[in-house]
C-alpha cells in the first residue's frame, strides 16, 4: 500500500482526542505519505497512540489550534499539506479532492464548504444557530472586500501549498487561523478554491470552540481585511 501513497502531508492537530485518534490515523494513512500529529499537550494517550502508529508526533507550544497548524505546516516535507481534524468530523475519502487542485497547480489553498456540502444542520441548538449566523457574516465580510462568492471560510478541513502558506506568515494562535489563512491568501493574490464538503457529527471528545470566540473572530477579520 505504501508505494501508492501520494506525496501529501496530513496534519492532525489534536488535544485530548485519544478516544478516536487510532481510527483517524488509520483512516488517513492510505491518502498521504506523511502523517503529522501536532498535540496540544493532551492528558490522555495521544502521544502513545501516535508513536504506536509510527507517525510523526510534535508538541505545540500550548497556544491553541493556530499554533498547531503553523507547526504542522512548517514540519511537513511535502508541498501539498492537508489539515484534518481528530474528532471524527472529517471524511478521509475527501482528502484526494482537497489535495488534487494543489498538486495540479490549480490552487494554493483549497477550503471546504459545509454550506454547499450540506452539513450546517448538525448542531442547530441556540449556540449552533449563533455560530452559523456568525460564520455567514464573516464570509460576507470577505466576499465584500475581495468580490468573491465564498460560502464558508471557517471550516477546518482544507489543503494548502506549503511554500505559499509559509509566505503568508500566519500569526493567529487559536481558531482564528482559519479566517486568517483565507484573508491572507486573497490579500496576497494567491489562488483559492472552495469545494463542497459535508461535516459529520463529532465522533468523540468535546469542542474547544466557544460562542464568545465569534466576537473575537469578527474583530480580527476586520483588522486583517481593512487595517
Amino acid at each position: 500500500m505504501k508505494k501508492f501513497q501520494l506525496p501529501i502531508s496530513i496534519v492532525i492537530p489534536t488535544k485530548n482526542e485519544g478516544a478516536g485518534l487510532e481510527k483517524i490515523i488509520r483512516s488517513v494513512k492510505k491518502y498521504g505519505s506523511e502523517i503529522i500529529v501536532v498535540d496540544g499537550h493532551s492528558l490522555d494517550a495521544t502521544q502513545q497512540i501516535a508513536k504506536r502508529e509510527k507517525v510523526k508526533y510534535l508538541l505545540d507550544h500550548g497556544l491553541g489550534r493556530g499554533d498547531a497548524v503553523r507547526l504542522g505546516i512548517a514540519a511537513a516535507t511535502n508541498e501539498t499539506v492537508v489539515l484534518f481534524d481528530a474528532d471524527g468530523s472529517h471524511e478521509a475519502t475527501d482528502i484526494p479532492r482537497f489535495a488534487a487542485p494543489i498538486m495540479d497547480g490549480q490552487a494554493d489553498v483549497v477550503i471546504g464548504s459545509r454550506r454547499t456540502g450540506g452539513s450546517f444542520d448538525l448542531n442547530m441548538n441556540f449556540a449552533g444557530i449563533l455560530r452559523s449566523a456568525g460564520a455567514d457574516f464573516l464570509a460576507y465580510l470577505v466576499n465584500r472586500r475581495f468580490h468573491t462568492q465564498l460560502s464558508d471560510i471557517l471550516y477546518s478541513f482544507r489543503a494548502v501549498k506549503r511554500s505559499t502558506a509559509l509566505k503568508m506568515h500566519l500569526t493567529a494562535d487559536d481558531f482564528a487561523i482559519e479566517q486568517e489563512l483565507v484573508a491572507k491568501c486573497l490579500k496576497q493574490g494567491h489562488k483559492l478554491l472552495e469545494i463542497p464538503s459535508r461535516e459529520k457529527a463529532r465522533g468523540w471528545g468535546k469542542s474547544k470552540l466557544q460562542t464568545i470566540t465569534g466576537i473575537k473572530f469578527i474583530w480580527l477579520l476586520f483588522k486583517e481585511l481593512y487595517l
